[in-house]
């Protein structure tokens, strides 16, 4: 049996030879299965986690209930395991698990690292809901994409429009998406989810941004590539994606009224949750990298 904490960075499959997905926050690890007793699922030295700033208090950081239960009964870490956690507004801690009592962590810090360089564009998406759990998924990879704002829009033709009961669930369900997102792909900050709002209540803040992309099947779009070369130097940045039956002429007549350049992504017409992450990935690539 392995010493407890040896690094393996392959996956070994299990007796039944499928693959195991691994809880977000973990990297590839091999997976001894011999008997019950030898089970040892062995711990990369930093596992990486959450919490909210007000968490980090002289020196030790105390996890809330949901990481500690992360830490504890999924990862299986114990005291003297190496972790990392971020706190959402770009600070890393690298340290020790100190104490594990009544389930609550406490962590040592050892080390904090300094913020990533800010990006050279924030960009925000405005994203009209889409139906079933697809906006679950375009927020999970506009997180992944480096996406500063996540503004849930309601269209004349969205499909799901949530009852106002439902508004905060919906937002705290987005926010808990984006911190699994973000543990994942190794981000220290936490995009901005915003309330939901209607296109038409948006257009009031268009002055606060440097330009306004927006996809549309008009006939008055030009190619992104197109647009994105009319832009000087912007340092804050909004995306528009529609619903699936697209932004309503009158919706997109105001948008362009108000500043928006009207855009193609292509010959083909796309869903919203792909036209959203295929501009994502087109901007980080032309603004960002």
């Amino acid at each position: 049996m392995r010493r407890r904490g040896s690094v393996s960075r392959v996956i070994s499959p299990p007796i039944f030879g499928e693959v195991r997905s691994l809880p977000a926050g973990r990297q590839a690890v091999r997976i001894s299965l011999w008997s019950e007793e030898s089970i040892n699922v062995e711990k990369i030295t930093m596992s990486r986690f959450y919490v909210p700033p007000d968490a980090v208090k002289g020196g030790k950081i105390y996890a809330g209930k949901e990481e500690s239960h992360h830490i504890i009964d999924v990862m299986r870490l114990r005291e003297g395991d190496s972790v990392t956690v971020f706190d959402g507004t770009g600070k890393e801690y690298s340290g020790i698990i100190e104490s594990v009592k009544n389930k609550s962590v406490v962590i040592a810090v050892d080390k904090i690292a300094a913020a990533a360089a800010k990006s050279p564009v924030e960009i925000s998406l405005a994203q009209a809901m889409p139906k079933k759990d697809k906006m679950d998924y375009i927020v999970q990879k506009a997180t992944e994409l480096g996406v500063r704002e996540i503004i849930p829009i309601e269209s004349e033709r969205t499909i799901v429009r949530a009852a106002k009961d439902k508004a905060a669930y919906k937002t705290d369900r987005w926010r808990k998406i984006a911190i699994e997102a973000a543990k994942q792909c190794g981000r220290n900050d936490l995009p901005d989810l915003k309330e939901i709002r209607s296109v038409i209540d948006l257009l009031k803040d268009f002055r606060r941004y440097d330009g306004i992309i927006m996809p549309c099947l008009s006939k008055k779009t030009v190619p992104l590539k197109s647009a994105l070369g009319r832009l000087k130097d912007p340092k804050r940045l909004l995306l528009m994606i529609g619903p699936e039956g697209d932004f309503t002429p009158g919706e997109i007549a105001a948008a362009e009224a108000n500043g928006a350049l009207l855009v193609s992504l292509g010959r083909l017409v796309l869903k919203s949750d792909t036209a959203a992450i295929a501009a994502l990935a087109v901007l980080n690539y032309a603004l960002i990298t």
